[in-house]
């Protein structure tokens, strides 16, 4: 595999330092603080979600306008799934840095399919660091269940909403 940008990193004292601090860190220590990344990622992505919703689908559905805030929600669900995807290039690319995995489209498949839970492929890990992996597939596990309640909660605030507007239109 010739991999660009592991081949340009080879050099680079941005790998040693890395190589170095992932030999200084236990796996779990490791995985601790990129899994402290990932949720504090997560945890922006979240935020951005709530002021979206605060700021602009309450106000349309308080102006009846249904229709529009409903295409926020939908914006609200793509920008979660962007959170997803970050969080796995978090992962992939702090795997490429410390050397566990050898090419960022390997690390990619990798975590990606760690992240979801699929695990589909050959553990690509290197060196005995299975317990990365665990810690992969947990944050994984906690982000899904982060964003699906995220959504449920903004799919019953919106029906909430649009329910007391009907009933108060009625009146």
């Amino acid at each position: 595999m010739n991999d660009s940008l592991v081949n340009s990193l080879k050099d680079s004292q941005v790998l040693e330092d890395s190589e170095l601090i992932a030999g200084f860190f236990s796996p779990i220590g490791f995985a601790a603080v990129i899994l402290l990344m990932i949720l504090t990622n997560h945890a922006l992505f979240t935020e951005l979600v709530f002021s979206m919703h605060s700021r602009f689908m309450d106000p349309l559905l308080q102006k009846q306008r249904a229709f529009h805030a409903r295409l926020v929600g939908y914006a609200c669900a793509l920008i979660l799934v962007v959170g997803h995807l970050v969080d796995i290039v978090i992962w992939a690319t702090s795997l490429v840095m410390t050397g566990l995995i050898s090419s960022m489209s390997a690390a990619l498949y990798y975590c990606g399919s760690t992240y979801t839970t699929l695990g589909f492929g050959v553990d690509a890990m290197r060196n005995g660091r299975s317990a990365i992996t665990v810690v992969i597939a947990l944050s994984g596990m906690l982000s899904v269940a982060i964003t699906t309640s995220l959504l449920m909660w903004q799919i019953s605030r919106y029906h909430e909403l649009s329910r007391y507007r009907h009933k108060e239109g009625k009146q």
